[in-house]
């Protein structure tokens, strides 16, 4: 469970995952042991977040292995935050360590060699082939009773990712720098500074299918946001690095590195910045990057229509549901 309603510190898996699942290597070593943050939610299995520990590939397969498949629907996004491993994608092979972030699109072939026991975290959207599988999972919840009801189990056939094997990659040797799909915090495709913030675009809407980005707030101390009254899109925040004191309702928690922050709908709430933090922001749904870039346009372009009024407009049109940001 989490240590509140709304925060889940990774730094602590056995009081924070909500269940997990094991797999396997062919020759029996375990290969990943990966924990549940939050589920998929709606038809696109939106805000859904893994944390998992990926293990080093045995001594037996370190020549062989390296996992290739693609997703004909899905896509991931993936913190490395410890360990190293090889990315294998579009002619590429590419060592990703500490602090590196790595993009998958659907329909592009990859796999993964990891070298040491890795801390891979990650969110996702169109992966589940099956998304009624949370839905069927919580009906056995509530009524242990049907758990063996094979006309209930039925309406999830197999609750499997959207994943499919395909053959062995070629590759060669490139550096992080040069592949796509490593993106990292000081590489965005975008930067956008203001007082005690740099709004850093990570990952582009047009990246994902259309159905969300990744920005990620690089905030020194001081730095405060308030939301709107009743914000109406959930907010999934992962603060990677730093300390963060967040207000959600009337209850205050802290965020520090490596928690993952899950504000429903509606829920009033504001946050302030005690470290210099990245605070991603893994929910996806405000348009941010359009949204800076419209306001960049009106303040080189057309300085006399950056008033007040405008720039609020700009925020309904990308729903950006912030009231005001400033230092304390």
């Amino acid at each position: 469970m989490a240590v509140s309603d709304f925060l889940y510190d990774l730094k602590t898996p056995e009081t924070t995952w909500r269940g997990n699942v094991r797999h396997y290597y062919p020759s029996g070593e375990l290969s990943s042991d990966v924990g549940r943050i939050t589920p998929p939610e709606g038809p696109h299995g939106l805000y859904w977040c893994l944390d998992s520990v990926m293990k080093a590939v045995p001594e037996s397969l370190k020549d062989t292995w390296e996992g290739p498949h693609y997703h004909v629907h899905g896509y991931e996004t993936f913190f490395v935050d410890s360990g190293r491993l090889y990315l294998y994608i579009n002619g590429q092979r590419v060592l990703c360590q500490k602090g590196d972030i790595v993009h998958l699109q659907a329909g592009q072939g990859h796999g993964f060699k990891y070298l040491e026991d890795t801390k891979w975290r990650g969110t996702y959207h169109d992966l589940m082939k099956y998304p009624e599988g949370e839905d069927v999972a919580r009906v056995k919840q509530y009524m242990p009773e049907l758990a063996s009801d094979p006309e209930l189990t039925a309406l999830a056939p197999q609750g499997e990712m959207d994943t499919v094997i395909r053959e062995p990659l070629v590759w060669e040797d490139a550096p992080a720098e040069k592949c796509l799909a490593v993106k990292h915090v000081d590489r965005p495709h975008a930067r956008y500074e203001f007082p005690g913030v740099s709004m850093r675009v990570i990952v582009e809407r047009w990246e994902n299918g259309g159905m969300k980005e990744m920005v990620c707030a690089v905030a020194e101390p001081g730095f405060t946001a308030e939301w709107v009254k009743y914000p109406p899109l959930r907010e999934l925040f992962y603060v990677r690095k730093g300390k963060v004191k967040f207000k959600v309702f009337n209850e205050e928690f802290i965020a520090d590195d490596e928690c993952v922050v899950d504000i429903p709908r509606f829920a009033p709430h504001s946050m302030e910045v005690l470290e210099h933090s990245e605070i991603y922001d893994m929910g996806g749904q405000s348009w941010w990057s359009m949204f800076f870039q419209c306001l960049q346009s009106i303040k080189v372009r057309n300085p006399d229509r950056y008033t007040e009024e405008n720039v609020e407009a700009l925020k309904k049109k990308f729903k950006i549901q912030i009231k005001s940001i400033g230092m304390k």
